[in-house]
């Protein structure tokens, strides 16, 4: 019999064939030590044997339950998972990945020590990042303490999910991810948040963030990394997809959007503008890595760079912002697309991914 006291945490895990990896992310999930969770599994279309699988799991532990629904991206199907919810926050972890068994005690102890909407944490990146071949975990805690944001440092909060200064080491502050945080389920009801579709425009994560702070009273942020991001190739975020530099001008002019209702264009733009930099190094890296593996010619290369170093919003971004400010790595890269070293530009990805 299904236990009837309402959830302290509902986590929300869109399944699409991601058999390989999802025993482990939902071993990570039953041992959680916070025990008063559900676990919602939203799967995503998928193809034998993943469907089974799901409704083979939900059988060995009864706060796991299973959703079935028709092939629609990541976005949708955490928008399935939010309207199954009945938690009284939620959480979102993706089917490849898992979690610390503290996570979830960690965020919601400190979301409700701090009456807050939003807790936010640290991530571990397991394996290296996006483009090395082979390396160690990376770990980010974004807070050395716990960190209370009233209502009146919500704009504080939103600028650094959105970027970050000129000499933070990273491109945000605080990290973009959905998937290390938790969200009071009653403020997204409330205010009708939804993800958007990543098939459409880039970052349905950021964009969710934006649109769930600026909607919320308080937040709180936690020390520590929970969260294992895990490297796989096939995943949706590390994949190369050509299209991905049309869709992430698209994205940054949604987000710019979503942001300049609750702040002034002063105190967003060099936030925006590192965000909007640290696309076009990523972009320009992702062309790089992939003409290397797939033996493109310089030529076919080059032109591709060109298109994104030139691209308006890139270079209006870069225009005056002061780059050399940045970290030396980043300021060398930032230089390279300033002026359109794109030979510069292949022998810095090259030295780093070794």
């Amino acid at each position: 019999m299904r236990n009837v006291t309402k959830p302290n945490v509902s986590v929300v895990v869109p399944v699409y064939n991601t058999e390989k990896y999802l025993e482990r992310c939902l071993d990570s999930l039953r041992k959680q030590t916070l025990q008063n969770i559900e676990i919602i599994l939203v799967d995503d279309g998928s193809k034998e044997p993943c469907a089974a699988l799901c409704d083979a799991l939900a059988k060995t532990d009864p706060r796991i339950r299973v959703v079935h629904k028709k092939n629609g991206g990541l976005g949708f199907a955490r928008n399935t998972g939010m309207e199954a919810a009945a938690g009284e926050y939620i959480g979102f972890v993706d089917s490849d990945d898992y979690i610390e068994p503290t996570m979830y005690e960690a965020l919601y102890d400190a979301a409700k020590r701090n009456d807050a909407d939003l807790a936010i944490s640290g991530i571990c990146f397991v394996g290296g990042n996006m483009f090395s071949e082979s390396g160690g975990d990376i770990s980010k805690s974004y807070f050395a303490e716990e960190t209370h944001f009233a209502k009146e440092d919500m704009k504080k909060l939103l600028l650094g999910v959105v970027g970050a200064l000129p000499n933070e080491p990273d491109d945000s502050r605080y990290g973009v991810s959905v998937c290390k945080n938790i969200f009071k389920l009653s403020v997204i009801r409330e205010k009708g948040l939804a993800f958007l579709s990543e098939r459409e425009v880039l970052s349905e994560d950021t964009l969710f963030m934006v649109d769930f702070i600026k909607s919320a009273e308080a937040a709180v942020g936690v020390p520590g990394a929970y969260y294992g991001y895990c490297r796989n190739e096939a995943s949706l975020s590390k994949a190369y997809k050509k299209d991905r530099f049309e869709k992430s001008l698209v994205f940054l002019g949604v987000l710019e959007q979503r942001i300049a209702d609750a702040v002034s264009e002063a105190e967003y733009r060099i936030y925006l503008d590192r965000l909007t930099q640290g696309f076009g190094r990523i972009l320009c890296s992702q062309e790089i890595v992939h003409a290397r593996k797939e033996h493109i010619a310089f030529t076919c290369l080059r032109k591709r760079l060109k298109e994104i170093c030139t691209a308006d919003r890139i270079q209006n971004a870069l225009k005056t912002y002061p780059w050399h400010r940045l970290p030396v790595k980043q300021a060398a890269f930032a230089f390279a697309m300033k002026y359109k070293l794109f030979l510069l530009q292949i022998i810095m990805v090259i030295l780093r991914d070794g």
